[in-house]
């Protein structure tokens, strides 16, 4: 019986490990968690899928119920652990009980446990040896601990959740229907290339935020859903994405914008890859690391200068002896690349609607 004891104290220390881990560190998720995350999602975006109409609803919920599962879970697992750690005690008499709860069983070292690890302490359970005062003192340590860890992780997620509903409203309010190379063209041809910086810093600010929040908070960040179309973050990636093929493709003719562009496009990489890592698998993240773009984004590329040029006739013409534009037309072509893969792969995890790009059928 000492067997099961340990056995309890071990599972007890694995979930304190991996609650710990999801809500104190910043790189890591406990695989508790990360599990509960994965089913939650995957069940409500194919329930969603086979209920049309109440899909956006059945996603919505997916965000507040991945974490309360993953509290529920947490909570079970460490009650569960302490029973198991004290119900060889209670064989051994080192509890005493009440009159007419004797003798105490497993069922009874459940209820001690329910009772430790939420610090109520009902008292008609009681230890008796050194070794079981100790037990329980540990139990309903670590429960409150869990329990104040919860509350604190459940308000910082609300905080991270409002960042990227800022960002994909802004940039929803941004588009207004249009796509990401016109808004950029619009900017630079009415404000000039100092207003045009000014967004690209801007956009570069918000998608450090969101990567941030991915960072920090994988339960909830992408998980997360409302029921209004101007919440969901895939199309705000889709429109900044273009508007950062449109930055890199101008700044091959102004160098004044390059800094501002090479900048937002390191932002958007960075960002990709923390989403592929985090929901979409380590082999997106791999494609994303070496980009092999092909004719067709190429090709894309030279469609967004066509569309730039149609709003800027001042932009100049790139030709193959201009070191600027070559070389920024190779890094944009592997942005259209990293974001034709990420956004299809996206797309396809959260069961949303792929938009054509705007370098598409011209």
């Amino acid at each position: 019986m000492v067997f099961v004891s340990i056995l309890g104290l071990l599972l007890a220390v694995l979930v304190v490990c991996d609650a710990a881990v999801t809500v104190l560190h910043p790189d890591s998720e406990g695989l508790v968690a990360a599990g509960v995350r994965k089913a939650v999602w995957r069940a409500a975006v194919l329930a969603s899928a086979r209920l049309p109409r109440t899909g956006g609803w059945l996603v919505s919920l997916a965000g507040p119920l991945i974490l309360v599962v993953t509290f529920l879970l947490w909570i079970a697992l460490l009650t569960l652990g302490l029973a198991l750690a004290v119900w060889p005690m209670m064989l051994r008499e080192e509890f005493s009980a009440q009159p007419g709860l004797a003798p105490l069983g497993f069922l009874d070292a459940l209820y001690f446990a329910g009772g430790t690890v939420p610090v109520l302490g009902y008292g008609d359970v009681t230890p008796l040896s050194t070794p079981a005062q100790l037990v329980s003192l540990f139990g309903a340590a670590v429960g409150f601990a869990l329990f104040t860890g919860m509350a604190t992780y459940a308000i910082q997620v609300t905080s991270g959740v409002s960042k990227r509903n800022q960002f994909t409203l802004s940039v929803h309010d941004e588009a207004r229907g249009r796509g990401g190379v016109t808004v950029f063209a619009q900017y630079l041809a009415r404000e000039g290339a100092d207003e045009a910086r000014t967004h690209c810093r801007s956009w570069t600010e918000s998608l450090r935020e969101v990567a941030e929040t991915v960072h920090r908070y994988p339960l909830v960040a992408f998980t997360y859903r409302s029921r209004h179309d101007e919440y969901d973050p895939e199309p705000a990636l889709h429109h900044v994405a273009e508007a950062t093929v449109a930055a890199l493709v101008a700044s091959g003719h102004d160098p004044s914008l390059r800094a501002s562009a090479e900048t937002l496009r390191l932002a958007l990489e960075r960002l990709q890859r923390t989403i592929a890592t985090t929901y979409l698998g380590a082999d997106l993240a791999r494609r994303l690391e070496d980009p092999r773009p092909t004719e067709h984004d190429r090709q894309a590329v030279h469609t967004v200068e066509r569309l730039l040029r149609s709003g800027l006739p001042d932009l100049g013409s790139a030709t193959g002896s201009d070191p600027g534009p070559g070389e920024m037309h190779r890094t944009a072509a592997e942005t259209v690349y990293r974001c034709r893969i990420f956004l299809g792969d996206l797309h396809e995890w959260a069961r949303t609607e792929t938009r054509p790009h705007e370098w598409e059928g011209r």
